[in-house]
């Protein structure tokens, strides 16, 4: 699809941004995400080939890579700029859920990719691994932050043994990038595994709370008896759990669990609620029967006032930053970038970011409500977007028809555009 010149959403978008860039890296950035959003096929190619007043794919290979060096200060500086509506602005109220992302490859020939394992399946998978934060604030979500983590063994091939970093001391990271920003959300989800005495440490020194499942395997002290969280959870009796009703925040379905809490003492992080929960579901009858086999979860927090269900309900909304790597992948290409080095990869993820935190701002701006009626999914946003895009071109074509009827590099454009015979215009 034809990337045309001068988009208004785009445009007003990065502008003010409060960045200098020089005028080939401006256009670069702007192309580029603009081609994430209308066109199928995310390479450098594909989109110069389909830029009006744009560059050729050498030049905007060249800014782009260029540009991996400014990435954390775009989405920095974006950051600021969305905290300046009120609708986008981070809230009290919100969740900041930090995970793993492998994003599948084809090849070891790309830096930083190696085999990873992930708990969607047996085996490992060939990628490239982003840790990444994610804002839900409820009517309103965006990423905020990513890093890339890469095995020792894939350095050693790259000879950049020295760059290696830890999963939770890049998590740690984060957290700390996160509160020089300022922001007042101070509710952190996590999974099992970035719930690490360090990690809770870093969080609790900054004021943060945080809810997060905890492996059974974990040792606690309970009335002056030292036991694993498992076995914590084979002494609670069936008297004790409650029926606690919680809604997905996303997509209201109800959802019921039995829940028991103990307050234990874990050694160097020091008191925690524990939530033991496990998930049931409803028959037409209206009775309840566990839904999994053994399939009970611990949940760990900080949160010592809170209801059982409002920390299940909580940890719950951990699930959109899951679905925001669906969105990234099926509607910004997340998968498609195969440049070969660490920084293209980098500048790459920047720009899905970019292009994302772009939709949710177009339809709080209302620029996507004449285009759909219904907005509710990232992908519903792009669809809307790109019927915006269609207009433009469509003003454009008729444009250059009306100017240049008789011109016969309009009639060229014109049949490379539609695949039409051009002595029929």
């Amino acid at each position: 699809m034809i990337v045309v010149n001068k988009n208004p959403i785009i445009q007003e978008f990065f502008d003010e941004m409060g960045l200098e860039l020089k005028p080939g890296k401006d256009l670069a950035l702007k192309n580029f995400v603009y081609g994430l959003l209308v066109n199928e096929r995310a390479s450098i190619n594909n989109i110069a080939e389909n830029t009006i007043q744009g560059q050729s794919e050498r030049q905007m290979n060249r800014a782009i890579h260029e540009l991996s060096a400014k990435c954390d200060d775009l989405l920095a500086a974006n950051l600021e700029k969305l905290q300046e509506v009120s609708s986008l602005a981070i809230r009290s109220t919100g969740v900041i859920a930090l995970d793993e992302h492998v994003i599948p490859k084809s090849g070891t020939h790309i830096e930083g990719v190696d085999y990873f394992h992930t708990s969607a399946g047996e085996k490992d998978i060939l990628g490239l691994s982003m840790i990444s934060t994610h804002y839900y604030g409820g009517a309103v979500e965006y990423p905020l932050d990513r890093d890339l983590y890469r095995r020792e063994q894939e350095l050693e091939k790259w000879g950049k043994e020295q760059l290696y970093r830890p999963k939770n001391e890049i998590a740690r990271n984060l957290i700390r990038k996160y509160h020089a920003l300022g922001m007042s959300c101070k509710t952190w989800v996590m999974d099992s595994y970035f719930m690490t005495k360090e990690n809770v440490k870093e969080l609790t020194s900054l004021g943060y709370s945080y809810v997060s499942k905890i492996k059974r395997n974990w040792a606690i002290n309970f009335q002056r008896k030292r036991l694993s969280v498992a076995e914590l959870h084979a002494s609670i009796p069936e008297s004790e759990r409650e029926l606690v009703e919680v809604v997905n925040s996303k997509t209201k379905e109800k959802r019921y669990f039995t829940a028991a809490s103990r307050n234990v003492f874990i050694n160097k992080i020091g008191v925690q609620r524990l939530v033991f929960a496990k998930e049931l579901e409803k028959r037409d009858t209206g009775e309840f029967n566990e839904k999994y086999r053994d399939g009970w979860i611990c949940l760990a927090t900080n949160m010592q006032d809170q209801s059982q269900g409002s920390i299940i309900q909580t940890y719950m909304k951990r699930w959109t930053i899951e679905t925001s790597y669906r969105d990234d992948t099926q509607e910004l290409h997340l998968n498609g970038c195969m440049w070969r080095n660490i920084e293209g990869q980098y500048c790459f993820i920047s720009l899905v970011f970019l292009a994302y935190r772009l939709l949710i701002w177009a339809d709080r701006l209302g620029w996507l409500n004449p285009y759909s009626s219904c907005l509710k999914t990232l992908g519903k946003k792009r669809e809307a977007f790109k019927r915006f895009h269609d207009e433009l071109y469509g003003e454009w074509i008729t444009d250059l028809k009306s100017r240049c009827e008789s011109c016969q590099i309009a009639r060229v454009i014109y049949k490379l555009i539609h695949g039409v015979n051009v002595q029929n215009i």
